[in-house]
């Protein structure tokens, strides 16, 4: 080995040691970011016990009215409730009155729109129609004369 390869080695050892005794420097970096969601506001109503027609007899009918009970599940994510709307349909029954939101509403022939102000989740509405029948209404099966949605407000 010549003298220049000697010593070469020999700085080796101290080029070493100086840098390990020499503090590590790392960088810092950072950022800031703002992250949003729009959640769209959704609301589905469906019918948990309510019959697809109503049967009318007879007997409702020399009684003028025919009961039914119906339950129903509301599900909405929107902070400030839900619009309930009830619509009537004319043909079997003069009027429909519901019971089980509060209080007695009358349907004629106009929709209800109730706002239920409830928190997000879950709602299960049982319902008690009363459909005061028409004078010319016959014994048979009917479409249920009442419809019911639910929007979000």
């Amino acid at each position: 080995m010549s003298k220049l390869d000697r010593s070469s080695w020999r700085a080796l050892p101290l080029a070493l040691l100086a840098a390990a005794s020499a503090p590590a420097a790392a960088e810092r970096a950072s950022a800031r970011f703002t992250v949003s969601a729009l959640v769209p506001q959704r609301v589905s109503l469906q019918a948990i016990d309510q019959p697809a027609r109503l049967a009318v007899s007879s007997e409702d009918i020399a009684r003028g009215y025919k009961d039914l009970s119906a339950r129903y599940e509301v599900l909405h994510n929107t902070g400030h409730g839900y619009l309930l709307s009830l619509s009537p349909r004319l043909g079997l029954a003069s009027r429909v009155e519901v019971m089980g939101l509060g209080g007695a509403i009358e349907l004629r022939d106009q929709s209800v729109e109730i706002h239920r102000s409830r928190p997000s989740g879950r709602e299960r509405l049982g319902l008690t129609f009363r459909f005061v029948l028409d004078a010319d209404a016959r014994p048979g099966s009917y479409p249920l004369p009442v419809h019911l949605s639910a929007a979000p407000l």
